[in-house]
């Protein structure tokens, strides 16, 4: 049993087993059900539960937690989600799932612009985040290479006076772990600790470069049929300020990595080197 100081969660009996998963999470598989530890609070933990399933309405893909968030020792927040059987991560090497992803997340997206909820407990959108130190990165003690430095600014310079997008509920963190499928098919999508209100064009320019990408740089042909797809299926993220939504990825990742080494917590270096690669490719 999940033993915390407001409940108990349901567990069935049985050998608990680790699951590999984000650096900041702690998975243990029981049978048929997951129970998620995390380092967040319960009002965010709650709000997550709450949009996730409004989003499960029009994307049942989206993985809803069967039980909790509950407060559990050690001041981490517990819930358990079904565990999917028969299922492997996104292959971005299969078209069938570039394509599949696109559609999915037009559907994610037109459902999330109906959301009347407020913006996720300590999550502002890229609109109103402080660049220089957020939930995410903090600018002011990272190692700072200068492909990095001529992005950053770029990046600053952009949200000063962004153009006037879209906002909805986005996933937040679309990568190929959290994207799982079945043959040709999506299955579920998981890890919804970084959903919120945010631009949907944001989260398309994310997802092409996490699936589209080939070594350190952008497939474009591969781009533009995702892009193509996300459009086909009626997804309502703007593509005209793809490219500056694009470095403010790449920006992103690598400032919370670095941010991870300068603190001394877990962090890809492999990841890192990629990054700065593709900033430096994008000067």
């Amino acid at each position: 049993m999940a033993k915390g100081p407001r409940t108990v969660l349901p567990l069935p009996d049985g050998n608990p087993e680790p699951l590999t998963g984000g650096f900041k999470n702690e998975l243990t598989r029981f049978g048929d059900v997951v129970l998620r530890l995390e380092k967040t609070t319960l009002a965010s933990a709650e709000w997550e539960l709450e949009a996730v399933r409004f989003l499960a309405e029009s994307v049942p893909e989206a993985l809803v937690a069967t039980a909790g968030p509950e407060l559990f020792e050690g001041g981490r927040i517990a819930s358990i989600l079904p565990f999917v059987e028969d299922a492997a991560p996104l292959d971005r090497e299969n078209e069938a799932h570039r394509l599949e992803l696109a559609r999915l997340l037009a559907r994610l997206h037109r459902r999330g612009l109906d959301w009347a909820g407020a913006q996720r407990p300590g999550s502002p959108g890229f609109a109103s985040l402080d660049m220089t130190r957020n939930r995410w990165w903090d600018w002011t003690i990272v190692s700072k290479p200068a492909a990095l430095v001529d992005a950053y600014e770029a990046s600053v310079k952009w949200l000063s006076t962004p153009p006037s997008l879209l906002t909805g509920l986005v996933h937040g963190d679309v990568c190929r772990a959290n994207v799982l499928t079945r043959g040709d098919t999506i299955a579920a999508v998981l890890d919804w600790e970084e959903a919120r209100v945010d631009w949907p064009a944001w989260e398309l320019a994310s997802a092409a470069w996490e699936v589209c990408q080939s070594g350190d740089a952008l497939d474009s042909g591969r781009a533009t049929a995702f892009i193509h797809a996300y459009r086909k299926a009626d997804g309502p993220g703007e593509t005209e300020a793809f490219e500056p939504l694009l470095r403010l990825r790449l920006v992103a990742d690598l400032l919370y990595s670095l941010t991870s080494r300068a603190r001394g917590e877990p962090h890809d270096e492999t990841y890192v080197e990629h990054l700065v690669r593709a900033l430096e490719l994008r000067r």
